[in-house]
């Protein structure tokens, strides 16, 4: 029986971030984000976000936001494997100024509007530099809902997780700054690879995933 990988895309982004990776020998599904309920937490909304999983020990492949949704649901479904790209396994793992942050409830302030619009700064922070990967940040700010945007940034900032489960791969760079390397743990190191390197470091990820997938003991 041919394994089947879910993928869970980052903040507002959708499927076409994927398509600079190739897996092989697996069916891949994107799943596409649930309008989010008032007030509803990660492990709340992860539980809904099962209602798409069709598969009985599915493979979850996270990308940054997708990848804390992935560990939520992990802990309400038997999944396979996990895969987390440029993502966080559990809470310890977010910088120190987003739980700070929470504590004081600046996301309730946040311009929303302007986080919206890309610039320099935004092209710095998420580790793009070519014309081709401006486009597509700026698309992709485009395309996420306000309201999405705003629940999803305060159920990151209040995330309570602490669970790890087995057989992850975790795949990071160190030079993101979105969610800092030297916060992570066990994870497999893109040298020079930003949040964004999903797009211009496919083909170093690719092979991992791979590897991973087709390996019987991870």
């Amino acid at each position: 029986m041919t394994d089947k990988c879910y993928l869970l895309s980052g903040l507002g982004a959708d499927g076409t971030v994927f398509q600079y990776l190739d897996f092989e020998g697996v069916e891949v599904e994107y799943m596409e984000w649930l309008p989010p309920l008032p007030k509803e937490t990660l492990p709340a909304y992860a539980k809904r976000m099962t209602q798409k999983i069709t598969t009985p020990y599915p493979i979850l492949v996270g990308l940054s936001f997708g990848g804390m949704v992935a560990m939520e649901i992990a802990k309400q479904i038997p999944v396979k494997k996990i895969i987390l790209i440029s993502s966080a396994k559990e809470r310890k793992e977010l910088p120190w100024f987003y739980r700070f942050s929470a504590k004081l409830k600046l996301q309730k302030i946040l311009p929303y509007t302007l986080i919206k619009r890309t610039n320099a700064f935004t092209y710095w922070l998420f580790g793009v530099t070519s014309a081709h990967e401006k486009a597509l940040l700026k698309e992709i700010f485009r395309k996420t809902p306000t309201t999405f945007l705003k629940w999803a940034i305060n159920a990151i900032l209040t995330w309570k997780n602490t669970e790890i489960s087995a057989h992850i791969l975790h795949i990071h760079g160190d030079k993101d700054r979105i969610l800092p390397y030297k916060n992570v743990k066990n994870t497999y190191c893109i040298v020079g690879g930003g949040h964004s390197m999903i797009i211009n470091r496919a083909h170093e990820i690719t092979p991992l995933i791979n590897k991973f997938l087709n390996n019987a003991n991870d």
